[in-house]
């Protein structure tokens, strides 16, 4: 009886040894393909694809009642025919449904600091509210990295306003707005060729 214990407590250790290995490894596998870091609240991830290239930049920021700034660029593989599907855009998501918009996009107001309001029309879908292109996306980011505080207005299905607020550490946000820019220059290469430096 002793003996089969101790054959017991033996293979108990040797599958939980197994099991940690396999945890660990998982683990560095998924490092590899995805790198986390963090500028105070903000959240940013890089990933790479299997040949180990820059991929896609993600950062977020939590804002009041559930809403989240994100910022996100990406490069998707295509054919030997097709350059790649690139994306660089800027998106406030919220727990409110918005609905969606027509191919147009919705006024949405939105200002830094103590700023004048600004009106652009953002895509819509669902419970976000997105800018549509990269012109717009590149002078939200410039004024992003000196600012503070930001106020978005999305517009629901009915033309409500949903109010989001965002507070920043200038210095963790100015951080992020470098990190994020550099990392889209080496993700989009020759299509990101129009991305501007971030604001001195």
């Amino acid at each position: 009886m002793p003996r089969e214990q101790s054959m017991r407590r033996r293979l108990t250790r040797c599958l939980v040894l197994l099991g940690a290995t396999a945890l660990v490894h998982a683990s560095l596998n998924r490092e590899a393909q995805a790198v986390a870091t963090w500028f105070g609240a903000w959240d940013y991830v890089l990933r790479h694809d299997t040949d180990g290239r820059p991929q896609a930049a993600f950062a977020r920021i939590p804002g009041e009642n559930g809403s989240l700034l994100w910022l996100s660029c990406s490069r998707s593989g295509a054919g030997s025919d097709l350059s790649p599907a690139t994306s660089f855009t800027v998106a406030i998501s919220q727990k409110y449904y918005l609905g969606r918009s027509d191919p147009h996009g919705r006024s949405t107001v939105y200002w830094f600091d103590s700023g004048t309001p600004q009106v652009a029309r953002w895509m819509y879908r669902d419970r976000h509210g997105q800018i549509p292109d990269r012109v717009q996306t590149n002078a939200f980011i410039d004024r992003l990295a000196k600012a503070e505080n930001l106020v978005v207005q999305l517009s629901n299905y009915r033309l409500e306003a949903q109010r989001s607020e965002f507070r920043f550490n200038a210095v963790d946000t100015k951080g992020v707005a470098d990190r994020f820019r550099k990392d889209c220059q080496d993700i989009l290469g020759d299509h990101g060729s129009a991305l501007s430096a971030a604001a001195e």
